[in-house]
């Protein structure tokens, strides 16, 4: 599986650090309105939170956590991945397509 080729939502809330991730995301993307910016914003203490404290997060980030998988694509922007920006682009869109998909 590619960066940013996000796993099925029932997979993703089974996994336990995916599971308790999208768990949390999910209340704070509803809460934001399903505004994604939005979201982000509200949830980047605690995403910052998770990195530190949940052992590995990041190896599930770009396949089963979009939220956090958007918020690090805003926060470090296209070249950190060395993307081209049709690239990134298609990386933010599969990240909130996947948000729309797990989190309603």
């Amino acid at each position: 599986m590619g960066k940013y080729n996000f796993i099925n939502k029932e997979a993703a809330f089974i996994q336990d650090r995916s599971s308790f991730a999208n768990k949390v995301c999910r209340l704070i993307y509803l809460q934001n309105g399903k505004d994604i910016d939005k979201a982000v914003k509200e949830g980047e203490s605690i995403f910052d939170e998770f990195e530190e404290h949940i052992r590995n997060i990041y190896e599930l980030i770009d396949s089963s956590i979009p939220l956090i998988a958007y918020y690090e694509l805003k926060k470090h922007g296209a070249d950190n991945w060395d993307f081209d920006d049709k690239e990134y682009k298609q990386a933010l869109e599969s990240a909130k397509t996947a948000c729309e998909s797990y989190y309603l």
